[in-house]
């Protein structure tokens, strides 16, 4: 049996936990397991001009993680998400470190380590509660008068075009609609 094969058979499901409908295995749980099998095996945080992560506030900030064992180096790249695995725009430094130890994970995984756990999540998936904003939306929900004004405006602020908007862009672009109508409604309780 090779090393990989090894690794790759080891059970860790009772190391793992759910999230919503995500399947997590524990970074501890993960390196412990790994180290058992490569005792010298290392890992790197990968730094991008002395940050830990790349990226932007338009499109999001990414981690890169670097494991070496036995005669085998491999990277990871995992952005940096909430608890729903939505991209944060702007991430603290804990959302950082929790996406650097989730990207460590993953990085194992490539070694063998719970790889199984991450089957199919390359498919695409969208939440099954996502709808699309619509011009319909804009209009009856928010009052949004001047739509392709507003469209335009929005488009240049995510840099993606309305069409393609997904679950990140709508529900952010929802948030801020949703905060400028109770700041109407605040203006119109006060007059």
């Amino acid at each position: 049996m090779g090393k990989f094969e090894e690794v790759y058979a080891i059970n860790v499901n009772d190391k793992t936990e759910k999230k919503g409908n995500l399947t997590y295995l524990s970074w501890a749980f993960a390196w412990a397991e790994f180290k058992k099998v490569y005792p010298d095996a290392s890992y790197k945080v990968n730094e991008f001009g002395g940050n830990f992560c790349s990226g932007n506030e338009k499109m999001g900030y990414m981690v890169q993680t670097r494991v070496t064992a036995g005669d085998c180096s491999y990277e990871m790249w995992l952005p940096i998400m909430d608890m729903r695995n939505n991209t944060i725009l702007q991430p603290k430094m804990t959302d950082i470190n929790k996406s650097i130890m989730r990207c460590l994970t993953k990085n194992l995984a490539m070694f063998g380590l719970g790889l199984y756990i991450y089957a199919g999540e390359d498919l695409p998936e969208f939440p099954k509660d996502f709808e699309p904003i619509t011009e319909k939306e804009l209009r009856e929900k928010w009052g949004v008068q001047e739509i392709g004004k507003t469209v335009k405006w929005y488009e240049k602020q995510l840099g993606i075009p309305f069409a393609e908007w997904g679950a990140d862009e709508c529900e952010a672009v929802r948030g801020v609609l949703e905060e400028q109508k109770r700041k109407r409604a605040q203006k119109k309780t006060e007059a």
